[in-house]
């Protein structure tokens, strides 16, 4: 005889939208995670097959998430139904507010990295900035955020092997990621 067969259906309903639970929580957080690391300059550099491997969860997460998430909320609502007008407690109640929760950050994080832009080129300096403790160097009209000693390295009117991050929702803001003389 097995033990399971002593289960009430509602029980049964219990464990399988916990189940599903914790793969769509599983699955939520290893593929922001990968998408994380996968965005990591060092990885890429000491092995590039790595750093794509890094996008593999993220890439099962971006077609299973909303498929698991249904699954989850039909055993959830089949079991709340089953269960009948019970009061309810607070760790059902955690545990969808904790999926949404999870959902929302996920994409806020997510959605403004993916208008980010990695430029790379040989720009000349316009122009030197510093406004409110913060470093700028101007190239094609794109205020690119520096830490004061490139600030002070680097002079205007000169030529530069320069990679830099911007975002398509703000073009003239950006941020260093290497600078290297150009000769």
């Amino acid at each position: 005889m097995n033990l399971n067969d002593n289960e009430s259906p509602i029980q049964k309903l219990y464990k399988t939208q916990k189940f599903a639970l914790y793969w769509l929580l599983g699955l939520i957080y290893s593929g922001f995670i990968g998408l994380q690391l996968g965005r990591i300059q060092a990885i890429t550099d000491i092995n590039y097959t790595l750093h794509e491997l890094m996008f593999v969860p993220t890439s099962i997460a971006m077609f299973t998430v909303p498929v698991v998430f249904l699954i989850y909320i039909y055993f959830l609502i089949k079991y709340l139904v089953a269960r009948g007008k019970q009061k309810a407690n607070l760790t059902a109640v955690s545990k969808v507010v904790l999926v949404i929760a999870s959902l929302i950050v996920v994409v806020s994080i997510t959605v403004p990295q993916s208008f980010e832009v990695h430029t790379t080129g040989i720009f000349e300096v316009e122009k030197k900035l510093h406004e409110d403790r913060k470093y700028y160097l101007v190239i094609d009209d794109t205020k690119v955020r520096v830490s004061q000693n490139e600030f002070h390295l680097i002079d205007e009117n000169q030529q530069y092997l320069i990679s830099f991050v911007w975002n398509k929702r703000t073009p003239n803001k950006g941020q260093l990621e290497m600078i290297e003389p150009f000769k």
